[in-house]
């Protein structure tokens, strides 16, 4: 039997196995609550709740929305690229764009969950502008690329180490000038990805998500939301490994504090979940590193929010990072 078959038995399994128990425990408690008022049998149906949230939790995670790549005139995309392909350090075959560029250094653009690589080209026809080399990918099973499944970047960070292989192999690229940009989904893999390769020598994580259930303890306090969510988080986690077959690999917080002596810019929208996440990576990061906030932005408008301070952020990090002496210069 193939791995696929194998994990696509066992996860319908798992889900006849869950639908037989929310007939049964809906049939049993309908009936008891028909006949009189029973709090076993409503803490039973939240407890049956709480763990069919957590699974659909980790279906999501792991069977994300493939978005077709709805344009790839040259006109609307703003650039000439070529299509490409290439396998990812565990032999997927993925699917992007490559911009070849005129300064030496190249930036590979990652993007997040259901996206694909149109999330990352308003950055690219920035870098491109500037003569940046920019390689813009989709994740396995997103766009164009092939997959089984999803992981919740778990093995996603093979993606993005094959897409800088490719890069190492393109004569436009030196490869002592190498820079990674992730978003959401996209930042989490780039970090970890940072961490297991230091030929990504400069690393932008915009809104990054957390990987592992250690990620989410930011602190080390105790309250009743921490008590219910905790047990929610692993049960999520648990799952999504056994749909997928994966272990739980290093999380995005232990990744982060190897990135050092290379340089950090952690990007946050609002002062939220996401701000709280990004401040705490930037905390735990080493020197050179950079906490980039915009208070008034929502989740993944950045970038609208502050179009052209973004833009010079943007390239002034690339630019200082990777030694881009032209456009200093200028």
């Amino acid at each position: 039997m193939s791995q696929k078959k194998h994990r696509l038995g066992r996860y319908w399994l798992i889900w006849f196995v869950i639908l037989g128990l929310v007939l049964l425990l809906s049939v049993l408690g309908l009936r008891l609550l028909l006949q009189q008022f029973n709090v076993w049998v409503i803490i039973g149906l939240g407890v049956l709740l709480y763990v069919l949230m957590a699974i659909l939790q980790a279906k999501r995670n792991t069977s994300p929305q493939r978005i077709p790549i709805f344009y790839t005139d040259v006109k609307e995309v703003g650039f000439e690229y070529q299509e490409v392909t290439f396998p990812s350090r565990d032999g997927v075959e993925l699917s992007g764009w490559f911009v070849p560029g005129q300064n030496g250094a190249g930036v590979i653009v990652t993007h997040g969950l259901s996206g694909n690589r149109l999330t990352g080209v308003k950055v690219a026809r920035m870098l491109v502008k500037r003569g940046y080399s920019v390689l813009l990918y989709d994740l396995r099973l997103h766009g164009r690329s092939s997959g089984d499944v999803s992981t919740w970047g778990w093995l996603e960070v093979n993606d993005l180490l094959g897409a800088l292989d490719y890069l190492l192999s393109r004569a436009e690229v030196n490869p002592e000038r190498i820079g990674a940009f992730g978003y959401e989904l996209g930042g989490q893999i780039t970090l970890r990805a940072a961490a297991q390769d230091v030929q990504l020598r400069a690393i932008w994580a915009e809104g990054p998500t957390l990987a592992v259930l250690t990620d989410h303890m930011i602190d080390s306090g105790i309250s009743f939301l921490k008590l219910v969510f905790y047990p929610w988080l692993w049960l999520a986690y648990q799952t999504q490994g056994l749909l997928t077959g994966v272990r739980m690999p290093e999380g995005v917080v232990q990744a982060v504090a190897k990135i050092a002596p290379r340089p950090l810019l952690l990007v946050a929208a609002g002062r939220g979940q996401e701000y709280l996440i990004s401040r705490f990576l930037f905390e735990t990061a080493g020197e050179p590193k950079e906490l980039y906030t915009i208070a008034e932005a929502r989740h993944g408008e950045c970038m609208r929010a502050r179009p052209e301070e973004y833009e010079k952020k943007l390239l002034g990090f690339f630019d200082s990072s990777l030694n881009n002496e032209t456009a200093l210069k200028n």
